[in-house]
């Protein structure tokens, strides 16, 4: 099967998305299908894949005013239709898989000339809690009006990773037989009980310390905040440390947080390569994942294949996935609930170690990508026989 996968950005700032791309072709083409990934950055990425070609560049200088994001993205997407359809007619595939929005638009027009099932897999989906959090109202909801146009185009398959996401489409009105739930994945051959806590020793924590632990965008809506203030309320424990792993300019207002008195029990590590990514996670008692909204986290996954457990708000699919057998669910990513839930876990590691155990027997049944690459393989079977 000749696959052709359209993204509009393989770059690892991007979040899971690139993840996702480079690890199911991966899987696909291990399994003897030949691949191609379309992506409007070039192969330089640190998830990409050996299949990845890139194609047109994305104007991201342009985004710092909302009406030159609405101009950078329209503008992106009329330079690459005419590339998705003049690489497609050379290479005549299969199956064309993509994703919302922009993406999808160069896919559907060029999977629709040529006759080609066209299948979209819904990464993260946005509800309306996100523009009560978005600094750029405007771009907030010129970004939801093309992902709500997107999925309503007449897609072969639409893939959601959550059954919420499901739901909200179904709910919107997307036909239900066009709509198919596939769960998100992790790479286990890279996060897995081999993980080694590397970074205890780097920072010279004491072995006693309850290291807690999170990764990933520091912005308002992923609940950074609430996170640094719950740590002020705990510093009086010596014995408690937070390691953040993300990007952070000298302008953010994070930064300023972190000088705070009372922070001195918080490391920010900076970015971290993918590699380093399993020592992180292995070097953690707790990871938290205080966000306002989210579909599914991969770094939720991540922590759970390394046997760490995972404390997280409830938003998009998390509870779908985070069970009490090894997990703790927040009602809500406020400083209050946040810091009362760590002091009850503070004295409390061997349950926490347990709770790792079964969170990575879960993971290694139900998110793999040898399960997930299976049931993606079964959908693009299923399009092609009714085409």
């Amino acid at each position: 099967m000749k696959v052709l996968m359209v993204v509009e950005s393989h770059a690892k700032e991007t979040g899971g998305g690139p993840k996702y791309w480079a690890q199911l072709s991966d899987w696909l083409t291990r399994h003897g299908h030949q691949v191609m990934i379309l992506s409007g950055v070039v192969a330089g990425s640190e998830f990409a894949s050996p299949n990845t070609v890139g194609l047109v560049p994305v104007r991201r200088e342009l985004r710092s005013r909302s009406y030159s994001t609405v101009i950078s993205r329209f503008a992106f997407m009329m330079r690459y239709i005419p590339a998705v359809r003049k690489f497609a007619l050379n290479w005549l595939p299969d199956i064309i898989h993509t994703v919302p929005p922009i993406a999808s638009e160069a896919a559907l027009r060029t999977g629709n000339r040529l006759d080609i099932p066209v299948l979209v897999s819904v990464l993260s989906h946005v509800e309306e809690q996100w523009f009560q959090l978005e600094s750029n109202p405007l771009r907030a909801r010129f970004f939801r009006f093309l992902e709500a146009r997107a999925l309503h185009r007449p897609f072969s398959r639409i893939i959601c990773l959550t059954q919420r996401s499901k739901q909200v489409l179904r709910a919107e009105g997307v036909p239900a037989e066009r709509v198919v739930h596939i769960p998100h994945a992790v790479d286990v051959t890279r996060f897995n009980s081999n993980a080694r806590p590397h970074f205890r020793k780097q920072l010279d924590l004491a072995k006693d310390t309850f290291v807690i632990g999170y990764a990933g965008a520091l912005t308002r809506e992923k609940g950074i905040n609430q996170l640094l203030q719950a740590m002020v309320q705990l510093s009086y424990h010596s014995d408690v440390h937070l390691l953040i792993a993300g990007e952070i300019s000298a302008s953010n207002q994070r930064k300023q947080l972190l000088e705070v008195k009372g922070l001195e029990n918080v490391t920010l590590l900076g970015p971290l390569e993918y590699d380093e990514m399993p020592s992180f996670m292995a070097s953690l008692d707790l990871y938290v994942i205080p966000s306002f909204t989210e579909t599914l986290p991969t770094t939720l996954l991540e922590a759970l294949a390394t046997g760490t457990p995972v404390m997280a708000t409830d938003v998009g699919g998390v509870r779908e996935v985070l069970q009490p057998s090894f997990g703790i669910i927040l009602t809500r990513p406020d400083t209050y609930q946040i810091s009362k839930e760590l002091k009850n876990w503070i004295n409390n590691r061997a349950e926490l170690q347990n709770m790792g155990r079964a969170g990575q027997r879960y993971v290694n049944m139900y998110h793999t990508w040898e399960r997930v690459g299976q049931l993606t393989e079964g959908v693009y079977r299923t399009c092609l026989r009714t085409k």
